[in-house]
């Protein structure tokens, strides 16, 4: 069954409850991260309290997912339940998500890789396999440039991070100054699902209104942060070549967000990366094709496995 549909399904049996709208998209939130083997915690990282979801053995080794631009840790929920043999790690990077936006921190890459390694550091993982989407995936492969040793493997699923040889839809549009991932008003929540997804998934009525006020609620924050993270338009091309982790480069073949183009740079910075390419998928490959995204990347995790040192 299409992963949303369970979601939808474990949503509707909320509705004779006698909820709010909002108290049923939390509840149905919750009831699919227990359904993930999740459970929410929160550690203290450069004077945000990021939250993150955990799962798995402790003693296993470490698997970190890292969510896009305008999402949060949500978007691996379908992906996590097929690593219950893994200690997943799933952060709301801080900017987004429960963790929040604080107004006196800067969010430019540098930055976020330094609140990661912290992260990395506080839960004392020596190594671990990292996999990020979109902006994460960007956050993902600075990291792994700049600490090659803590990288066991690495995911760059429809990553950002280089100047794609071919302009997106969105890639067009941020440059006339027109961010199509902001949630302005209600009428631009499908227009963001027809751009992000190849197929548009279907969601109950009720989670689309929280996904609304959340989305609402967060873009003024959001602009700022994606302002001071691609004003600049730093590329990662010089700096790919450090990394040495066994890597995927995972994209689907209908990413209107960041366009396929990417990944001849991508590849051309990391030669001995593995390539995938989804057919009927667009910009979330988790979301849209968790199956086949768990295949692959469970392959990958295999090329990288370590020993762990016993937790404390």
């Amino acid at each position: 069954m299409n992963g949303w549909l369970v979601i939808g399904a474990i949503g509707l049996l909320l509705v004779g409850v006698g909820l709010s709208w909002r108290h049923w998209a939390v509840a149905m939130l919750a009831l699919a991260r227990r359904r993930a083997g999740l459970r929410r915690h929160t550690v203290g990282v450069d004077g945000f309290e990021l939250v993150y979801y955990a799962g798995g053995p402790r003693s296993a080794e470490a698997l970190i997912f890292l969510h896009g631009f305008s999402a949060d840790s949500s978007n691996w929920l379908l992906l996590a339940p097929h690593f219950r043999d893994y200690r997943v790690l799933v952060p709301d990077l801080p900017g987004f998500g429960e963790t929040g936006y604080l107004g006196n921190k800067s969010y430019a890459l540098d930055c976020q890789v330094a609140r990661l390694k912290d992260f990395i550091d506080i839960l004392r993982l020596e190594r671990v396999h990292l996999v990020g989407n979109s902006l994460g995936g960007y956050l993902a492969a600075a990291f792994a440039a700049a600490h090659p040793e803590r990288v066991a493997s690495l995911g760059l699923f429809n990553a950002a991070g280089v100047d794609m040889p071919k302009r997106s839809p969105f890639y067009e549009a941020a440059l006339a100054g027109d961010n199509l991932l902001l949630l302005r008003k209600p009428a631009d929540f499908d227009a963001i699902l027809k751009l992000v997804y190849h197929r548009k998934p279907y969601l109950p009525g009720f989670l689309r209104d929280h996904l609304i006020a959340l989305g609402m609620a967060q873009a003024a924050d959001q602009d700022l942060i994606f302002q001071e993270v691609f004003g600049q338009r730093v590329w990662l091309d010089d700096k790919l070549p450090s990394i040495s982790a066994p890597t995927l480069i995972l994209w689907g073949d209908d990413d209107r967000v960041l366009d396929i183009s990417s990944i001849q740079l991508f590849k051309a910075g990391i030669p001995h990366a593995k390539i995938a390419i989804l057919a009927q998928c667009g910009h979330v490959p988790m979301l849209e094709k968790p199956r086949p995204t768990a295949r692959l990347l469970r392959q990958l995790l295999e090329e990288g496995r370590f020993k762990p040192s016993p937790p404390e």
